[in-house]
C-alpha cells in the first residue's frame, strides 16, 4: 500500500522531536485546564460561586471545546500548521493566565468559553502533524507519547497550582500557569521543523470525509472509547470515596496516582507493542488488531470492579487497556483521510468528546438512581467490546484494501 502524500521523509530525522514537543504542549493543554477545578474551593469562598453555578462553568468548557473541534480540522489542512498550532498554544495560554484577572461569575464563563475554543485545536493538529512526518508503524507509538501528556498535567497540576496559589494567592496561579506556554512557544519556534501542506486538501472539505466507510467505523470507535476514558478521569474519585471508603487526602491520592500510571503505560505500551510485533514479521492489520484485543481484555474488567475485594489492581489494569485504546483509536482516525487528517480528526474528536460529555450527564442520573456503579462500569466493559468488532474491520485485510490508506 501506498505511503500518504504527509509524509515527508526529508525532515524524517525530526520525527522524534516532534512528539516529545507535543507532548509538552499536551500537558500544558491538560494544566490549563484543570486550574479552574483545582482551585474551585478558593473560587468559590472569595467569588460566592455557588456549586450549580461551578457545574455550569465545567460544562461551558466540554461544549465548546466539542463543537470547535468540528470547525477547525479543515482550517488545519490548508494552513501552516506549524505556526497555527505554535499561536494557538500561545493563545490558550494567553486565556489561562488572563483568567487570574476575573472578577465574577461573569468574567469566569467568559473566559471558560474561549479557553474550550482555543484548546480545541490540540488534537487535530497533533494529529495531523504525527500524520506528517511519520510512517504509519511508528504512528501508535507517536500517538501515546503525546497523549501521555493528559495524565502527566493530571498529575502534576495539583502540586504546582496548589503550591503557586498557597504562596501567592489563586489569580498567580492562573498567570503562572499560563505563563509556561512562552517557554513551551521559544522551544517549538526554535527546534520544530517546517510541516509539509495538505496539499490536495482544497474544497470538498466535511464531506469527502465523511463519504468514506472508514470514517464511519472510526466514528464508532470513538464515542465507545472516549466516553470510557471520561468516565476513569472524571468519576473514579468518587466511586472510591463513596462506595470504597477512601480518604481525599493521601489515600485517595496514591490511588489515583497508580491510575493514572497505568493509563500512561498504555498509552505509551501501545505504540511499543505494534513496533515490536510488526518486527517480527506481523502485518500491520494483524499487529494492530492483537494489542487493541489485549487492551480490550483489559478493559473488560470492569464488569467485576464492584465486587472485587481491592479496587485499585483492577483499576490500574482497565486504565492500561484505556490508554491503549486511545492511542490506538487516534492512529485509525488519522488514516480516515491522508489529505485531510485534521478535518477527520476534528470530526471524531468533537464527536467522542460530545458523547463523553452525555456518557458523564449519564453517569450521574445512574448512579444517583441506582446508589450504585455497577451499571457504569458494566457499560465501560461493554463499549470496549464494541469498539474491538469495529476495529477488527478497520484493520481487516480486506477492509485496508479499499482504503488509500497505508
Amino acid at each position: 500500500m501506498r505511503e500518504p502524500r504527509l509524509y515527508n521523509r526529508g525532515i524524517a530525522r525530526h520525527r522524534w522531536l516532534l512528539p516529545a514537543l507535543l507532548f509538552l504542549a499536551t500537558t500544558l493543554n491538560y494544566l490549563d485546564r484543570q486550574t479552574l477545578s483545582i482551585l474551585a474551593p478558593l473560587l468559590q469562598k472569595e467569588l460566592s460561586i455557588g456549586n450549580a453555578q461551578l457545574g455550569l462553568l465545567f460544562s461551558l468548557f466540554y461544549y465548546t471545546y466539542t463543537f470547535a473541534q468540528f470547525a477547525v480540522g479543515p482550517i488545519l489542512d490548508r494552513v501552516s500548521i506549524k505556526w497555527f498550532y505554535g499561536g494557538a498554544v500561545l493563545a490558550w495560554s494567553a486565556v489561562s493566565a488572563l483568567t487570574g484577572t476575573a472578577q465574577g461569575f461573569a468574567g469566569l464563563i467568559v473566559f471558560r468559553l474561549l479557553l474550550g475554543v482555543v484548546e480545541a485545536v490540540n488534537w487535530p493538529a497533533a494529529l495531523r502533524i504525527v500524520a506528517a512526518t511519520m510512517p504509519p508503524e511508528e504512528r501508535p507509538l507517536a500517538n501515546g507519547i503525546f497523549t501521555s501528556g493528559t495524565s502527566v498535567g493530571a498529575l502534576i497540576a495539583p502540586v504546582l497550582i496548589l503550591g503557586v496559589s498557597a504562596m501567592y494567592g489563586w489569580r498567580w496561579a492562573f498567570v503562572a500557569v499560563g505563563s509556561l506556554g512562552l517557554l513551551w512557544f521559544g522551544l517549538w519556534a526554535t527546534l520544530a521543523p517546517s510541516i509539509p501542506r495538505a496539499e490536495s486538501a482544497r474544497g470538498g472539505g466535511y464531506s469527502q470525509v465523511i463519504e468514506k466507510p472508514e470514517f464511519w467505523r472510526a466514528f464508532a470507535v470513538s464515542i465507545l472509547v472516549n466516553p470510557a476514558l471520561y468516565f476513569n478521569l472524571n468519576w473514579l474519585p468518587t466511586y472510591l470515596v463513596q462506595h470504597r471508603g477512601y480518604e481525599a487526602g493521601g489515600g485517595l491520592s496514591a490511588a489515583l496516582t497508580a491510575v493514572y500510571i497505568g493509563l500512561d503505560a498504555g498509552y505509551l505500551g501501545c505504540g511499543a507493542m505494534v513496533l515490536g510485533v510488526t518486527k517480527l514479521g506481523w502485518r500491520k492489520g494483524a499487529a494492530r488488531r492483537a494489542v487493541f484485543l489485549l487492551a480490550t481484555a483489559l478493559v473488560a474488567l470492569s464488569a467485576f470492579v464492584t465486587r472485587a475485594p481491592s479496587p485499585v489492581p483492577f483499576l490500574v489494569a482497565i486504565n492500561c487497556g484505556i490508554g491503549i485504546w486511545i492511542a490506538m483509536y487516534l492512529t485509525m482516525a488519522q488514516e480516515v483521510s491522508s489529505e485531510r487528517v485534521a478535518t477527520a480528526a476534528g470530526l471524531l474528536g468533537g464527536s467522542g468528546s460530545l458523547a463523553g460529555a452525555l456518557a458523564m450527564w449519564a453517569v450521574g442520573q445512574a448512579t444517583e438512581r441506582t446508589s450504585s456503579f455497577d451499571i457504569p462500569f458494566a457499560a465501560v466493559a461493554a463499549a470496549a467490546t464494541l469498539a474491538a468488532g469495529f476495529g477488527w474491520r478497520i484493520t481487516s485485510e480486506r477492509g485496508a484494501s479499499r482504503s488509500p490508506n497505508p
